[in-house]
C-alpha cells in the first residue's frame, strides 16, 4: 500500500522505525475534493502523521488508517461487523469512530458471530460491514442494499455481479491524515499496540 505513486499515504524510515506521512498537496482537484488520499500530485517528503512505529507495524497500521478511512465516508449504521481480527489495529480505529455496535471477528460466516447479528439486526446482517482482506466475503455477508468499507487495494474484490445481485455500494477512503488527529492520542496508541 506504501510508496505507490498512486497514493499519498506513505512512509518514511527512520532509526526508530518507520513514520506514516501524508504526502498530498492540497491543491490538486482531488485534495480539493476531499480525496487527498488519492492526490495527483503528491510530494516527496510529506507530512508526518503520527510519531515513529516499529518497523515491523508500518504496513499493517496504514492498511488499518486506510480500512478506518473508508469506514468514516459509509452511511451511519446501528451495528457494524469488522471481518478482522478481534484485537487488531482496525478493530480498535473502529470502535473509537461512531457510536454504533461494533461485532469483529475473521470470518463474516461465523455461526456465533451471525447469531449475535440475529439477535441485533431485523435482517440477522449487518448495513456496513469493514472489510479486512476479502471484500468478497463481507458483500457476500452485508445486508442487501449495504456498503461494504474496503481499504486495501489488493483485497479479494466481488465480482461485478455479485455488487448488483446483492445490491451492495463498495466504499474506499478518501483522505486518512485527519483520522489520527481525529481518534486522539490514546486511541492511536492503543492502535499501535495491537498492530503488534
Amino acid at each position: 500500500m506504501f510508496d505507490r505513486p498512486d497514493v499519498s499515504l506513505g512512509i518514511r524510515r527512520t532509526a526508530d522505525g518507520v513514520v506514516l506521512v501524508d504526502r498530498s498537496c492540497g491543491g490538486c482537484a482531488s485534495c480539493s475534493a476531499g480525496a487527498s488520499l488519492w492526490c495527483l500530485r503528491p510530494v516527496d517528503e510529506g507530512r508526518d502523521l503520527a510519531p515513529a512505529v516499529p518497523a515491523d507495524r508500518g504496513d499493517v497500521l496504514g492498511a488499518a488508517l486506510a480500512a478506518a478511512s473508508a469506514f468514516v465516508e459509509a452511511p451511519a449504521a446501528s451495528t457494524v461487523l469488522v471481518v478482522d481480527e478481534e484485537d487488531g489495529p482496525l478493530a480498535v480505529l473502529v470502535r473509537a469512530l461512531g457510536p454504533a455496535r461494533v461485532l469483529v471477528g475473521p470470518d463474516p460466516f461465523e455461526a456465533a458471530l451471525k447469531a449475535e447479528l440475529a439477535d441485533m439486526e431485523p435482517t440477522g446482517r449487518a448495513a456496513v460491514i469493514v472489510a479486512g482482506s476479502d471484500a468478497r466475503a463481507a458483500v457476500k455477508a452485508v445486508r442487501r442494499g449495504g456498503h461494504v468499507c474496503v481499504g486495501d487495494p489488493a483485497a479479494r474484490m466481488p465480482s461485478v455481479t455479485e455488487l448488483v445481485q446483492r445490491e451492495v455500494t463498495l466504499v474506499g477512503p478518501r483522505a486518512v491524515a485527519g483520522l489520527i488527529r481525529r481518534v486522539g492520542d490514546p486511541v492511536w496508541t492503543a492502535t499501535v499496540a495491537a498492530a503488534a
